[in-house]
């Protein structure tokens, strides 16, 4: 006696190609649009025990889908991938194409779908040619340089967007250096290639190693350190569309003076930032094994990966982690000290590993990607030095943007004394550009200017601790309280925050502040010295 037809069971085989494997995510539908759950499951295979029938087998990445109705009345085996393949087209199930700006390709091209050869050509040309001959600083024995390219998700969306501008797309940017010298202003239009037909820019120079900044200044202006390692060649990429889509910059650090759109440790790179920004901090023992093997060619690679590790809760692979973290500054990015996001890294691996120490100096400028401002920002509500007043850090903490993983903020204003008749190059080493409210000196200046700083540390730091109402006159604890109504305040939301809490209780001390907003006393401390210069009053 047969079995009824319903009473069945059929094997579904749903496998993920490896360039897929950790983009897609497969969800099983019947015919009433019910999910059906695998009974077993990994990155690269789904398997199925299911009744004959209709069934939707839908993929998704990048928030897309794509979806495939298949019928069930045998045992079926299907593969998510590009139709490169030499397999019946039945049989593969192609999912939505993926986009990045980096132009990334290889034997599959199919799998990024934005990567046209009209902005890839370009940027493989002048990721290794100079478009700039920087005169500032030694460049004698200087071997890293910076690339940017900038271009749309493809010609035709730059066409449309063309027909509603006043003016060409590439004239709000600039570069500038740590001190906020400019180093080149796209509008001048020197320095620069452009392409007005398909829409794209690139910018290639020698530079000495350090920080630089893009700044835009169009609408919803912001500003993005870049940080050029000795010793490597640092490739930065967007997307373009009526404003600069931020949540797509990719950052890559290359051995090599020239982009490579096959490097496979990119494509991790592209994957571990949308873990980053979707704050998923788990990583597979196979992703992890990659970044082990992977880090000496890319060390943007095992620096995000750290980051995301370190963050996350996983203990087991503490050991490695260690290591890395450890080769990333001794060995593979050596005699680069002082870049912020080697200084944010030592911060998340104290943190994690609980038995190691890290250096309390401040940090000069600010880290690449948002998880290392946030670190350096977190550890500072303890240690005031990470972050001094009128530092940059101290001042992204009011503007910080959330739509990309990497630390974008709206543009710093820089002041200077003038220089005029003086020599600018050495000049500019000596006076550090920064940003004020209103003209005041900050206590860090104090600290560096003085013979008795651990004295003046003392002082700050007890300021700290005392009750708002001892350091402020009646006038500003008004101001404060009634700060919703100036329209500063309203743009603030730290100014915001701290006149909601004094509201109800204004007998806070500044560190109490700064412990529940999560943020520095020093930007606490800042911000109450503007409110006192408003009304002029303070103890």
């Amino acid at each position: 006696m047969s079995l009824s037809n319903s009473l069945l069971k059929f094997t579904l085989m749903v496998n993920i190609a490896d360039e897929y494997k950790y983009l897609v995510k497969v969800i099983l539908f019947d015919s009433s649009n019910r999910i059906v759950f695998p009974v077993e499951e990994s990155l690269s295979t789904y398997k199925y025990y299911i009744n004959k029938g209709l069934y939707t087998i839908r993929i998704e990445m990048n928030s897309e889908v794509s979806d495939k109705i298949i019928t069930v009345n045998k045992d079926r085996d299907y593969l998510v991938a590009s139709n490169n393949f030499k397999l019946p087209h039945s049989n593969i199930i192609e999912p939505p194409q993926q986009f990045s700006s980096a132009l990334l390709g290889g034997d599959n091209v199919n799998t990024y779908g934005s990567s046209y050869e009209y902005y890839t050509s370009p940027a493989i040309e002048f990721s290794r040619n100079s478009t700039f001959d920087y005169s500032g600083g030694n460049l004698i024995t200087a071997n890293s340089s910076l690339f940017i390219f900038m271009r749309f998700p493809s010609l035709e969306k730059y066409k449309d967007l063309r027909e509603k501008w006043d003016k060409s797309f590439y004239r709000d940017f600039e570069i500038v250096n740590d001190f906020g010298e400019p180093i080149i202003i796209f509008d001048s239009q020197v320095g620069i290639v452009v392409n007005e037909y398909d829409g794209w820019i690139a910018f290639n120079a020698v530079l000495p190693h350090g920080i630089y900044y893009l700044i835009y200044h169009g609408k919803e202006p912001r500003q993005i350190p870049i940080y050029v390692f000795k010793n490597w060649h640092t490739q930065f990429f967007i997307t373009l569309g009526e404003v600069p889509l931020f949540g797509t910059i990719r950052i890559f650090i290359s051995k090599m003076r020239e982009f490579n759109p096959k490097d496979e440790t990119n494509k991790y790179i592209d994957i571990l930032l949308d873990k980053l920004q979707n704050k998923d901090y788990s990583i597979d023992e196979n992703l992890i094994e990659i970044v082990a093997s992977g880090k000496y060619e890319s060390p943007m690679l095992g620096l995000i990966c750290s980051y995301i590790y370190l963050k996350g809760a996983q203990k087991k692979n503490d050991n490695l982690f260690y290591r890395i973290s450890n080769n990333l500054r001794q060995v593979i990015l050596k005699d680069n000290d002082e870049s912020p996001d080697l200084q944010a890294l030592d911060i998340l691996l104290v943190e994690h590993l609980g038995n190691t120490n890290y250096s309390k100096r401040d940090v000069k400028g600010t880290p690449m990607l948002r998880i290392g401002f946030e670190a350096i920002k977190n550890a500072s509500v303890k240690n005031n030095t990470l972050i001094p007043m009128n530092s940059i850090n101290d001042f992204i903490s009011e503007t910080l943007y959330y739509d990309s993983p990497f630390n974008t903020f709206q543009p710093i204003k820089y002041s200077r004394n003038s220089i005029s008749g003086l020599d600018l190059e050495n000049i500019l080493y000596k006076n550090k550009f920064r940003r004020y409210s209103k003209p005041y000196f900050s206590p860090n200046e104090i600290l560096q200017n003085t013979s008795s700083s651990e004295n003046i540390v003392g002082q700050v730091s007890s300021q700290l601790d005392l009750s708002i109402r001892n350091v402020l006159t009646p006038r500003v604890i008004h101001l404060i309280k009634n700060s919703d109504i100036n329209s500063d305040s309203k743009e603030n939301w730290i100014r915001t925050s701290i006149s909601d809490m004094i509201n109800q209780n204004d007998n806070l001390s500044i560190n109490e502040i700064s412990n529940q907003l999560n943020l520095s006393g020093s930007t606490i401390s800042r911000i109450f010295e503007d409110w006192k210069r408003e009304v002029g009053g303070s103890k």
